[in-house]
């Protein structure tokens, strides 16, 4: 092989590895956002009607509103 097929296959390597590491990076940085938002527990307000959200691991009690202070569940899927 010539040189300037290994000039050719070594720059379109070293191009998509880098291309590659980006996107894991990328990937990697933004992953620990979606964990948060996802971990959220959405509540509705059977009383005042509010939309409202906790991060807490145990609501099994119930969380109060912010707005009126009603105990309210967790909406279910």
């Amino acid at each position: 092989m010539n040189p300037f097929t290994w000039f050719i296959v070594l720059y379109t390597g070293s191009a998509l590895l880098g291309i590659l590491g980006l996107w894991f990076w990328y990937d990697k940085r933004e992953g620990g956002s979606f964990e948060k938002a996802r971990r959220r527990k959405v509540f509705h307000c059977v009383r005042c009607g509010s939309v409202y959200s906790a991060r807490k691991a145990d609501v099994s009690e119930g969380e109060a509103c912010p707005k009126c202070e009603y105990k309210n569940y967790e909406l279910s899927y």
